[in-house]
């Protein structure tokens, strides 16, 4: 078959444009990440939307408002929460090795370091780097939330009317086509956001019971902290599980600090069992190609890899239920 035949095929003409738009969106993804979240936070959210307005009766921007204000809070208070454990915990080891780091800070070892690093420059470039950084990443994430929170009242709030646009103007031979397309696609990206809320809440479920019997404070809420850190790639949940178990080593406590690492390894287990089984069955793909994507993913260190794969094939699933690809 020569090239032209090929090309003639929906379904490789379908998989090149694909591949082409989301190599693209990579490029980009600063510039559309607010977007996507958006509009995912508005596609899971409508439902809670639907039901302030015809409950309470509420008009459409003050329930979208609402509703994001709402979601913005309780990330902003995990955040807050975070950080509010991360500092008590560094002060909790300062104090415990307040004369082990007194002694550093008052040697001759400290001085000697410092000095070399600045008669290399390299002191200058480090603190010049560090202040360039910040001076950058601080405006940078005010900007990102408030586009993203702005644009996630937006999508919710005409949610329905961009989908009753888009198919106005497809016109009458395409518009069925298109609505079944959204219809599937809305159902699918809710089962897909679903699927992982059950991954990230087993994941809480484990870290609840592991951190409870090593001894570690605040279980519920470390727990909360590595179901979030679930989302994280590659890491995922030892970016809690290895600091606390580090912590209890240098705690000469070694028992809970190697249950701890006993533990993080079974709730990794436990993750590349059950997510190909719970993410196939919401999205209707096969269990091996998850366990594919996954196992591409973890190779290549690059979630995107992750996250092409499994769009790639939900897209084409959104469109082959629709009737996209038939002929005539």
């Amino acid at each position: 078959m020569n090239i032209r035949a090929w090309l003639k095929n929906p379904r490789v003409v379908f998989f090149l444009i694909y591949t082409l738009c989301f190599a693209l969106a990579m490029q980009a993804v600063g510039f559309v990440l607010p977007f996507v979240i958006a509009m995912i936070v508005a596609v899971v959210m409508k439902p809670l939307y639907d039901y302030l307005r015809e409950r309470f009766r509420f008009r459409s921007t003050f329930a979208a408002t609402l509703l994001t204000l709402l979601i913005f809070g309780v990330l902003f208070a995990a955040v807050g929460f975070l950080l509010f454990l991360v500092i008590r915990q560094a002060l909790s080891l300062f104090t415990e090795y307040r004369y082990m780091i007194a002694d550093y800070l008052t040697s001759g070892e400290l001085l000697d370091n410092l000095r070399a690093l600045a008669l290399s420059g390299n002191l200058f470039k480090v603190a010049s780097g560090v202040a360039g950084t910040l001076f950058q990443a601080v405006p940078t994430a005010i900007t990102f939330v408030v586009v993203t929170f702005a644009l996630t009242v937006f999508f919710l709030h005409h949610l329905g009317d961009i989908r009753r646009r888009l198919t106005d103007r497809a016109g009458e031979d395409y518009a069925p086509l298109l609505g079944r397309v959204l219809h599937i696609a809305y159902t699918m990206v809710r089962r897909f956001i679903r699927s992982y809320l059950l991954l990230y809440l087993i994941t809480f479920a484990e870290a609840v019971v592991i951190f409870y019997l090593t001894g570690v404070e605040y279980p519920l809420a470390f727990a909360f902290i590595a179901a979030v850190a679930d989302i994280l790639p590659v890491l995922g949940p030892g970016a809690v599980y290895l600091p606390l178990a580090a912590v209890m080593i240098l705690q000469k406590n070694y028992i809970s600090g190697v249950a701890l690492l006993i533990g993080f390894l079974v709730t990794v287990a436990v993750r590349q069992i059950l997510e190909p089984r719970i993410v196939s069955d919401s999205v209707k793909v096969h269990p091996l190609v998850v366990l594919s994507a996954i196992y591409f993913s973890i190779l290549s260190m690059n979630i995107g890899v992750l996250f092409y794969i499994l769009s790639l094939f939900m897209v084409y699933r959104v469109l082959n239920l629709a009737g996209a690809f038939e002929k005539g």
